[in-house]
């Protein structure tokens, strides 16, 4: 009786972790090596740095869309690639195309469920923009898919480069927390903001709060029994 009651408490698929009461957060500052792209280049990859609230462990992150602009608000045009590769009929061609209904699915074999995630993961799954030229990008918004989307990432990490390949091991990669729905990164000389739409919250805190109440009540039916 007990091994059937056990395989019936599954991971959540939802992620519902407590609201931050801020709906914006400061990056650190602009320093010599910390990825600042106003400062002018031709790449910027965005890499996953932590989980997702999906159960399944060969889950993968799904970045919608990504828009960049100048400080005269000229969106600039970009195409996009993933050295980490992704699902098939997801390419990284989706996060660029002008469609918040279409994404990016990076490859489902790193694993980035917050159920089997470490930090061993981060950069697991990249995406790297090519802006065509050095361009000196003011603001870039990264679409998740809204709330209760079980394939978004609470955080990411910002690489800035003019040339590729890149190793993510040699530079200073700027690292936020995101939010489920829309961030909005704005730069300028002195470093860089972050605005976010909802607020974020921790999927990984949402995962394992569920579990805890799944077990609970598991154990609650043994009490009985």
């Amino acid at each position: 009786m007990l091994w059937v009651l056990l395989a019936t408490c599954v991971l959540p698929s939802g992620g519902d972790g407590p609201l931050v009461t801020s709906t914006s957060s400061t990056a650190p500052p602009a320093v010599n090596g910390t990825c600042n792209f106003a400062r002018g280049y031709r790449y910027i990859s965005i890499g996953a740095a932590g989980g997702i609230s999906s159960s399944s462990c060969s889950a993968s992150w799904d970045l919608h869309e990504v828009e960049a602009f100048t400080s005269n608000g000229r969106r600039v045009t970009m195409s996009a690639s993933s050295s980490s590769g992704w699902d098939s009929g997801y390419p990284p061609s989706k996060a660029v195309d002008g469609d918040t209904s279409t994404f990016w699915a990076g490859d489902h074999d790193v694993g980035m469920s917050c159920s089997c995630w470490d930090d061993s993961k981060k950069d697991g799954q990249i995406l790297t923009l090519d802006l065509g030229s050095n361009q000196q990008v003011t603001q870039l918004n990264l679409y998740q898919g809204g709330s209760g989307n079980d394939w978004a990432v609470k955080r990411v990490r910002l690489h800035c480069h003019d040339a590729l390949p890149f190793s993510s091991s040699s530079d200073e990669p700027l690292e936020i927390d995101v939010s489920a729905g829309v961030t909005f990164i704005l730069c300028s000389g002195q470093g860089c903001t972050t605005a976010l739409s909802p607020a974020y919250y921790d999927t990984c805190k949402g995962v394992g709060a569920k579990l805890a109440g799944g077990l609970a009540a598991v154990l609650a039916m043994l009490v009985l029994l």
